[in-house]
């Protein structure tokens, strides 16, 4: 892969950005949620990314199983070896589980972002418009609020345990039953950055943020959160600058 040259900008520019260092454990387990089955990652790189060029698919889902940890050529096209790798790495089929970047598992960046928005719009939607071009709470966020971390380490290089779960379905047959098992990795603690641009710090204040975690501590992060999964305790929220 090859390297990113680096921004002659940095985030700390001048002060732009004003930086929060977080820290949360996971109260229980933090379930994966990325599938490693062939099929389960074409459908999920379809419905999550709205990837539908084929080629582009197949590329994804071979960079998947490579961050997974399967052992694949980054250029292989024959899906009966992409299958193989898949579930010589797996061990069993449809399995959801973590990103390994080398030296441990990883959640990106984007999900903890996805939670801020998430808990940003159940507690401010339709009550506040922010900033001066008064947009909603969770368009604004996503515009002025950044994740500095791409990977966050989860601080383990194989996961807890597997669990085996039962779903139930309902469609044109009728209801229905379906297996799978689950990646976890039991109260691990993840440590990232929160970037807030100038406008940002003028809008989101002390108390929105005491709200908005107060919030995503029980909304939870990661996979199987109906389940009552990925609850955590925010241990540090410090400002750097």
């Amino acid at each position: 892969m090859t390297a990113v040259a680096p921004s002659i900008f940095t985030p700390n520019e001048a002060g732009f950005f004003t930086r929060y260092l977080a820290r949360i454990q996971l109260r229980e387990k933090l379930m994966g949620g990325t599938p490693k089955n062939p099929k389960l990652i074409e459908g999920w790189l379809r419905s999550k990314a709205g990837v539908t060029a084929d080629e582009e698919v197949r590329m994804m889902m071979v960079r998947t199983l490579i961050e997974l940890g399967a052992e694949l050529d980054p250029g292989e096209t024959d899906m009966a070896k992409i299958t193989a790798a898949s579930e010589a790495m797996a061990g069993v089929k449809q399995t959801n589980g973590f990103k390994r970047n080398g030296t441990s598992l990883y959640i990106e960046g984007r999900q903890v972002k996805a939670m801020l928005k998430e808990s940003i719009n159940a507690l401010f939607a339709g009550e506040e418009k922010w900033g001066k071009t008064k947009k909603g709470p969770k368009n604004f966020a996503a515009e002025h609020v950044f994740i500095a971390d791409e990977r966050i380490s989860l601080g383990t290089e194989e996961p807890s345990g597997v669990e085996f779960v039962i779903g139930h379905l309902t469609g044109p047959g009728g209801p229905r039953a379906t297996v799978g098992y689950v990646e976890y990795v039991y109260q691990p603690i993840l440590g990232f950055t929160v970037l807030c641009d100038p406008v940002a710090e003028g809008q989101v204040t002390d108390d929105h943020w005491r709200r908005i975690w107060l919030h995503a501590q029980e909304n939870g992060l990661g996979a199987m959160r109906s389940q009552g999964h990925g609850r955590f305790n925010v241990i540090e929220w410090t400002r750097l600058s």
